[in-house]
């Protein structure tokens, strides 16, 4: 009796401390799954090339694991220097061998993060793998909680005869978890949420492994198991690297791909000039398309232009033109506004236009000249830009020439740039909007000799819009040669 009641309150003392380990080292982890993916989200992105080298996109698959993998090691040290938990003699890991274990589900940020901006259905099962390895691994280091080795033998020796049949069986509740995150899952798949499923099937096969796996019998040796978790580290580093690679690619093809179709179907408009009509796919009404004129300014007196050319010979001022064109809304397989377009005054700025449908959402700015404008006199074209944050991710523009007196309608393409992530404002309180100019150049020798409309297409780095992009156009400068 004297040595069980001796026992007892080291058991009842160590509780409170091994509980508190457990709580920590679980707020550790969501800490560093977050920073990797804060950090795919601002820094891993596709590059701007529309054909990158093989070994370029290589390269940067192999930053971009050691972005996850660092940022990950970076948010966890800062809360666990921070916390006194750690520094208990009692403690189960070292930081080194807590980071090099669960550096192997942080790997897969960066390409969980690209393929979700793509939509793919890669997206949720990526997501499932890294959590389960980063649950097998984790508590293969981790003691179990609840009564230590000590106390459960001083218990199995203490027992009453008969104490099995009597034995009732502890409830869980993981299970009940896991089933009501993968019905989420599913639900989410449906509706084309990746992002969603990916955290939700994560959830799932995190809880799962981590039941699945033992925990060790005694305390781990955290150099001989550090040494064992670098080896890991660096054999799931090739798998990870080869999947982000193959993001990548995917990214930069299909995004290639939705330049070439809007550039199709810009070409193509005037060959196409009554698209069929189709069921409604905007808002709320349900419109087939929509064009957005701005808002009409008060007239005002502005005498004729002497010259058939805007641009004349000689001239060094750069030549500003005020948007007054029309934005165009439509959804493929339509190359422009349906003759049932709805049409209407406002600004993208202010405007909520989105597709009521699975179909992507097509925005152009469309602006005609007064009058011509010769490629030999014009060396750039500066776009004057506002914008709010009212799209998921980054937005691209690019940049269109036609001249409309071309029997075979010529173009002229100027490429593509994506707008600052700092350029855009505070769409929560819509007070404030980000200007911004971007610059395109005209070759001096191209198809078109002059031209006299500029189309601006907008599309995302990936994916394909279900909100029209709060882009508005203030105003073009052709700054001369």
């Amino acid at each position: 009796m004297g040595s069980s009641a001796q026992a007892r309150p080291v058991t009842l003392l160590a509780e409170p401390g091994h509980l508190g380990a457990d709580a920590f080292l679980r707020f550790v982890v969501v800490v560093g799954v977050l920073n990797s993916l804060i950090a795919a989200f601002l820094l891993c992105r596709l590059p701007a090339a529309h054909a990158p080298s093989l070994m370029a996109l290589f390269i940067r698959a192999i930053v971009f694991v050691a972005i996850g993998a660092l940022a990950g090691t970076a948010g966890s040290w800062f809360y666990w220097r921070r916390s006194s938990a750690p520094f208990s003699p009692d403690f189960p890991v070292t930081f080194r061998l807590f980071a090099l274990v669960c550096a192997i589900g942080w790997i897969w940020a960066p390409a969980i993060v690209l393929f979700s901006s793509q939509d793919s259905a890669v997206t949720p099962a990526l997501s499932a793998l890294a959590a389960s390895l980063l649950a097998a691994y984790l508590r293969r280091i981790l003691p179990s909680a609840g009564l230590d080795a000590h106390s459960s033998a001083q218990a199995w020796q203490d027992r009453e005869l008969f104490t099995d049949s009597t034995f009732t069986v502890r409830h869980e509740w993981h299970g009940y978890v896991i089933a009501i995150c993968l019905y989420a899952a599913f639900y989410a798949l449906d509706r084309r949420w990746s992002l969603n499923a990916g955290c939700l099937f994560a959830f799932s096969a995190f809880l799962f492994a981590w039941k699945r796996t033992l925990a060790p019998a005694e305390p781990v040796n955290s150099r001989e198991h550090g040494a064992h978790a670098a080896r890991r580290l660096a054999r799931a580093a090739v798998p990870a690297i080869l999947v982000t690679l193959s993001a990548l690619l995917f990214g930069v093809a299909r995004r290639n791909q939705t330049i070439a179709l809007r550039l199709a179907a810009s070409r193509g408009a005037d060959a196409d000039s009554h698209p069929r009509h189709r069921n409604s796919g905007f808002g709320v009404a349900g419109y087939e398309s929509i064009i957005l004129w701005p808002v009409p300014e008060k007239k005002q007196i502005v005498p004729p232009a002497p010259e058939v050319n805007l641009l004349a010979k000689g001239v060094k001022r750069p030549l500003t033109i005020r948007f007054t064109g029309a934005y165009w809304y439509f959804q493929p397989p339509d190359k422009q506004p349906g003759p049932r377009a709805l049409q209407a005054h406002g600004s993208p700025l202010g405007a909520s236009i989105r597709s009521a449908n699975t179909l992507p959402l097509m925005m152009e700015a469309h602006q005609h000249l007064a009058a011509s404008v010769r490629l030999a006199t014009c060396a750039e074209i500066q776009v004057g830009i506002e914008s709010r944050n009212g799209t998921r991710g980054p937005v691209s523009m690019a940049v269109l020439l036609a001249d409309s007196a071309s029997p075979k309608k010529s173009t002229l393409y100027l490429g593509q740039q994506t707008l600052l992530p700092g350029s855009a404002g505070d769409s929560s309180t819509g007070s404030s909007a980000g200007d911004e100019t971007l610059r395109f150049f005209i070759p001096a020798r191209a198809a078109i000799r002059s031209f006299d409309e500029i189309t601006v297409m907008f599309f995302p780095e990936s994916g394909y819009f279900e909100t029209g992009p709060k882009v508005a156009i203030d105003e073009f400068q052709l700054i001369p040669r």
